[in-house]
């Protein structure tokens, strides 16, 4: 299939049609995070995934490369032709790369910035000028262009310059497109150079254009031409290793990837194999871990921890530890740890993971935090507080960054990211309850509930499926310290005006069906690996991760069911994030609306 072949996926890779059709793409919209059910109460479809292989589900009409995947392809481009001047041109270029949209992540907790599909014409506009400032870059100097594009692009002869572009945009054009530049593409993309002479704005031109084409910006997939009609095509090598590259990197293939997908080895289900796992060792898939886990577990509740930092209760509240402006970025960086270390440096499940009792803080202000010396690599310290066990107790997602503990924000995280179960949205006037009981001598846990018995039309949500599970973290203060003790102070003053000691027990209703009292974190943790919906959960994040949009719940059943299966029963986490990569929806794509 050519650069105008309108089959499938449609697009022309050409830069008029490319800004209509990035105009136009905004159609698509912004695909937020879906609900798992409606109304209160503990949403019960978490886990029911059922398995039909004869249902496919629709795809999406076309997929942006994410913020971070655009970045990492660009630096990687630049790499690749200036390999000794790449962060040089990078900086260069940062400026205006700056003005590229971010990917807008709804403040719902579990939200991932790539399901962020929306296009604006700030879109459009940025995409042309970070190609124009690069093909200036490329093209400032006469070294840099003929390191660029040849010494046919400097020299005064003039015979050699029709090959010579024609050379430029097969070799260049091929590596920012991510497949073969047909004869057709070449001689659209000749129409870009003026008559007459070659010029250094000849090839800035055609990088501009070449990165504002849909197959830089998008993945544009048409599938093989030996797929049965009405049924999902199988992929082409070449679209293939840019699902599998940009799933494990976040950037665009490699030269041994190009390599076997020019040779057509890849789509031997051997070599196939050999690749997942060559890209799975590389350590650039840490940052694609990265990426996955910190957007699934970001408490967006949590702000700046030095925030109130000079304010009278927040300073007595802290005492002798003075949070950094770091501090919330070095507790996230202890929980993304814990993953790399289960799911990268060993052989963890994700009960593992879930339940640890170990230490990955790397720099001083987490650890003393935690009373544990800094992690260095090797084995990593175990917590000696035997309340400090499972997910739910790592510092980023019991913090608060003030001097009480918010429970009911705890709670909502932990309904929503990691059970996968709905929410409904609090009344608008809610924050005008908590301001009544202000100036009363409250706990945290206290305060939640007078705020539930104040409003009847809270009560149903707060009472049953969010306090609950904020209760059993009060253990933790809001510097994600253990304590038994919570003290209260004064706002104005920084006053002690009571200290009462920590109630914990709870009634968390995981499932619906679950009326067991949890009395903290420990038993929380145990009773959500019990349920086995944590793991459903994070199938479903995955799932979206992984294809860029939401899971249908019948055409994408077998997947989910998979992923869930595998987790449960105990594989490691590892394998499994790699397994979703060996599934047939991976490996095709459907055309079906």
């Amino acid at each position: 299939m050519g650069l105008v072949d309108l089959k499938r996926c449609g697009p022309a890779s050409h830069a008029g049609f490319a800004l209509a059709l990035l105009v136009g793409a905004g159609c698509v919209g912004e695909i937020g995070d879906g609900e798992a059910g409606s109304g209160p109460g503990v949403v019960e479809k978490t886990t029911q995934f059922q398995c039909d292989p004869s249902l496919v589900a629709p795809e999406l009409p076309l997929r942006r490369l994410s913020r971070s995947q655009y970045e990492n392809t660009l630096r990687d481009l630049i790499g690749w032709v200036s390999p000794d001047e790449r962060e040089a041109i990078w900086a260069e270029i940062a400026p205006t790369v700056a003005t590229m949209p971010v990917d807008v992540v709804p403040k719902e907790y579990g939200a991932l910035h790539r399901l962020d599909q929306a296009v604006h014409q700030e879109t459009v506009d940025a995409a042309y000028h970070v190609g124009e400032a690069l093909g200036h870059a490329w093209t400032s100097s006469p070294t840099r262009l003929e390191a660029f594009a040849g010494v046919c692009a400097t020299d005064a002869d003039t015979s050699n310059d029709a090959a010579c572009i024609d050379d430029f945009i097969r070799r260049f054009g091929s590596r920012a497109l991510r497949r073969p530049m047909l004869d057709e593409d070449v001689a659209f993309y000749r129409q870009v150079v003026d008559p007459g002479p070659l010029e250094p704005e000849d090839f800035a031109d055609l990088v501009t254009t070449i990165l504002s084409a849909p197959h830089f910006l998008y993945f544009v997939e048409h599938g093989r031409d030996d797929a049965a009609e009405g049924e999902p095509a199988p992929l082409s090598a070449y679209e293939l290793a840019s699902r599998l590259s940009y799933h494990f990197w976040q950037t665009a293939p490699d030269d041994e990837l190009l390599a076997v997908a020019e040779s057509g080895e890849l789509l031997d289900d051997a070599e196939y194999e050999r690749q997942v796992e060559r890209l799975y060792s590389d350590p650039r898939a840490v940052d694609s871990l990265r990426e996955f886990f910190g957007d699934w577990l970001n408490p967006h509740h949590l702000e700046g921890l030095d925030e109130n930092v000079g304010t009278p209760a927040y300073d007595a509240f802290r005492g002798s530890f003075t949070p950094g402006p770091d501090l919330r970025q070095h507790m996230m960086d202890e929980l993304l740890a814990s993953i790399r270390y289960y799911a990268y440096d060993t052989d963890g499940t994700f009960e593992d993971l879930f339940t640890s009792d170990q230490s990955f803080a790397e720099t001083e202000d987490v650890a003393s935090l935690y009373g544990v010396p800094v992690w260095s690599g090797g084995e990593p310290p175990v917590f000696e507080d035997a309340n400090r066990r499972g997910l739910l107790s790592r510092a980023a997602l019991v913090a608060t960054g003030v001097a009480t503990t918010r429970p009911i924000m705890k709670g909502a995280f932990t309904r929503r990211a990691i059970l996968c179960d709905d929410v409904p949205p609090p009344p608008a006037d809610a924050m005008m309850v908590a301001e009544k009981l202000d100036q009363g001598v409250f706990t945290s846990r206290e305060k939640a509930e007078a705020i539930t018995e104040l409003r009847g039309d809270c009560a149903a949500c707060h009472a049953t499926i969010i306090n609950p599970l904020g209760f059993a973290t009060e253990s933790f203060d809001g510097l994600g310290r253990s304590r038994t003790v919570e003290t209260i102070y004064d706002k104005t003053t920084g006053e002690v005006l009571a200290e009462k000691p920590v109630d914990t027990a709870a009634i968390p209703h995981v499932s619906s069906d679950d009326e067991r009292t949890a009395t903290g974190v420990v038993e929380l943790n145990r009773y959500m690996i019990e349920s086995e919906k944590p793991q459903a959960c994070f199938a479903r994040h995955y799932f979206r991760f992984t294809f860029g949009r939401m899971e249908d719940a019948a055409g994408d059943g077998c997947t989910l069911t998979d992923l869930h299966q595998s987790l449960i029963e105990g594989e490691e986490l590892g394998s499994v994030l790699r397994a979703i990569a060996r599934r047939p929806e991976f490996r095709r794509r459907s055309f079906e609306p």
